[in-house]
């Protein structure tokens, strides 16, 4: 079933708490000062059943000058507008403010309901229709109905549900795929339950039991009951008001503009990348780096605005702009938002966020703009592809990139691929892409350190992978082992026998240094069982320049199997050893050291060393009563 959220608007004292409460039988003030002083001081919360059997949710809102914070709180959660005015008194200032309010949320439905009608005469009522229609020339209201109506004769209650139940039919639904959103704007502790939490899901549904988060906070919450127009609930859909109650949390701890989400699923962020819109009729232009306030959601936020393109904004007019916040907020590509001045506090535009994960932006510089441009009408590739491009050195999943800059979950693998098709993206494994440029710069780099050590160690086949990794510089070895492995498909590098290597290298001997080589292994060769150890050997050696780089070329090239750290024998006689070890494995059902040593006629050192490195490469198996083959 669709879910829809009705909401009012209006000057204060024109009749919108009476008109609910003659629509639904429910009186939304339920506060004593409210009663006391006769106006709606904060949000009122009702629910109606429209002709065609639909139930709604329905939000008043005050209409008081002091308390539009407090209906802006509330505007945000709605679907359908019903602009109140009072026929007696007409259009009046927190009517056009209201109206612009619900202009820049982007609220596309709505009807204009004529209250007090019982007070005037009829040829004044339509002065008064006159009015509002000029009012609402240019807005989502400019053909919408104009429903006149009189609470205490009851006339035109039915016309205007009847009119309500038609447009809340043609509305599209909310996006339930979405994971859960619930900015909240109203906490209590209820007696037995505990804090309660009140909103309007925004999107998503909500289940009884389920594992929460509140933001920006971080706050992992429980949630343990829920209920709908005081019905309780299994599940919640987007677009219902709904009352969670999350018992682990004191009220204190939550405050109105938290939002409760799905975990994981929002990211707080002192910075927001906005289009916005200046009203035509605000009394002063938006100078680069106000201070303003920010509606957002149920929150209010205070931050300065930075103009990228411009030094200030005139009435009328759109920029690209930063909104650089004093706290953290979380919000969604596509959320609306309301600007109001910081002194003096008066509505003067408002937008849509284009990034609600962004980076800072320069002034003034044509990359920020062709983002922004990206950002407000580019395709879900040219998207992907800049959000991959921003994320420089996140190495984030997709199922991460679609949370924080809002992309269509469904779509975002096959949109990666295709990136990758074309060679703009690259995957690296788990869900995790990278863009072209990000890979040319590991390119170059790993190239330039490789290129340096086959400089000062032309005799070595390659790095270390471990030393690589080093020189790579990223904290994740596992990413970047992908990144490597994406270099070597791409014939940059090879990688062999633990090193790492530009496909272009090749050892190359020099002739003084080919005489060393085979001097060495003619060593080794008579040496048979009984070598040197290295560090002896090397020590015969210590006159000569070269002969250091050229012994750990050999042994890079296996052709000298270097044992532990003393020993190092030559490659014909390790295999020996290792047949050795095959035949007699086949006569016994384990080989001890004593039998290894008298077989090879070896030393007892070299016969521990020599099973020892098989354990380790995984040729042998270690038992109580000696070695088998593994």
């Amino acid at each position: 079933m669709k879910h829809v959220i009705i909401g009012t608007a209006g000057h204060v004292d024109h009749g919108k708490t009476c008109l609910i409460k003659a629509l639904t039988g429910i009186d939304t003030d339920r506060l004593k000062e409210e009663k006391k002083r006769g106006i709606t001081i904060e949000l009122g919360f009702a629910y109606l059943d429209l002709p065609g059997g639909q139930r709604v949710g329905i939000v008043d809102v005050p209409g008081h000058e002091k308390f539009v914070k407090n209906m802006l709180a509330g505007a945000g959660g709605m679907d359908v507008a019903m602009l109140v005015i009072a026929a007696d008194e007409g259009v009046m200032p927190q009517t056009v403010e209201h109206l612009d309010i619900l202009s820049i949320l982007g609220i596309s439905a709505g009807v204009i309901v004529l209250t007090k009608t019982d007070l005037v005469e009829p040829d004044f009522l339509e002065l008064v229709k006159e009015d509002v229609r000029e009012l609402v020339k240019g807005t989502f209201l400019e053909n919408a109905p104009i429903l006149p109506v009189s609470v205490y004769e009851k006339e035109g209650l039915e016309a205007l549900k009847t009119a309500l139940g038609e447009i809340c039919a043609s509305l599209p639904e909310r996006k339930a795929t979405r994971r859960f959103r619930l900015p909240a704007d109203r906490v209590f502790t209820l007696k037995g339950f505990g804090t309660i939490l009140t909103g309007t899901l925004m999107e998503g549904r909500l289940n009884k039991e389920q594992e929460a988060m509140l933001y920006p906070e971080e706050i992992p919450v429980k949630i343990r009951s829920i209920q709908v127009h005081g019905t309780a609930r299994e599940t919640a859909w987007a677009g219902e008001r709904v009352a969670v109650n999350i018992p682990d949390k004191k009220k204190e701890e939550i405050n109105r503009g938290d939002v409760l989400a799905t975990k994981n699923s929002l990211y707080p962020t002192y910075m927001l990348d906005v289009k916005v819109d200046a009203l035509k009729h605000a009394g002063h232009k938006i100078k680069n780096g106000s201070r303003v306030h920010i509606y957002h959601g149920t929150s209010e936020l205070l931050g300065k605005i930075i103009l990228i393109d411009r030094q200030e904004l005139l009435p009328g007019e759109s920029a690209y702009a930063q909104l650089r916040l004093e706290q953290t907020a979380v919000a969604r590509k596509g959320d609306r938002f309301v600007l109001r001045f910081y002194s003096p506090v008066e509505t003067v535009g408002g937008g849509v966020i284009l990034d609600a994960c962004p980076f800072q932006k320069r002034r003034r510089d044509k990359k920020s703009l062709q983002v922004f441009q990206i950002l407000e009408s580019g395709t879900q590739e040219e998207l992907l592809e800049l959000f991959a491009k921003e994320s420089w050195g996140k190495f984030f999943t997709l199922e991460e990139l679609a949370d924080r800059f809002s992309l269509d979950r469904s779509q975002v693998k096959n949109t990666a691929d295709r990136l990758a098709e074309k060679k703009i993206l690259f995957c690296l494994g788990q869900g995790i892409y990278i863009h072209k440029e990000e890979l040319k710069t590991y390119r170059k780099k790993t190239e330039e350190f490789l290129g340096q050590f086959h400089k000062d160690y032309p005799l070595k086949e390659g790095m270390g992978i471990e030393e690589a990794r080093s020189r790579l510089g990223l904290k994740d070895s596992g990413i970047t082992d992908q990144i490597f492995a994406l270099l070597k498909e791409q014939k940059v590098i090879k990688i062999e026998n633990g090193c790492i290597s530009k496909k272009s290298f090749r050892v190359v001997v020099k002739e003084d240094e080919d005489a060393i080589m085979q001097g060495i292994l003619k060593d080794y060769l008579h040496a048979g069982y009984a070598p040197l150890t290295t560090a002896l050997y090397g020590k015969e050696h210590v006159g000569q320049k070269k002969f250091q780089p050229v012994f750990t070329s050999l042994l890079n090239k296996k052709l000298l199997i270097r044992l532990d750290g003393q020993y190092c024998i030559h490659k014909e006689y390790y295999e020996n050893a290792r047949q050795v070890f095959k035949e007699m494995a086949k006569t016994r059902p384990f080989v001890t050291l004593g039998e290894y040593r008298d077989t090879l006629g070896c030393s007892r050192k070299i016969a521990v060393a020599l099973l020892e490195h098989f354990d380790k490469n995984g040729f042998t198996r270690k038992t109580e009563e000696g070695r088998v083959l593994k």
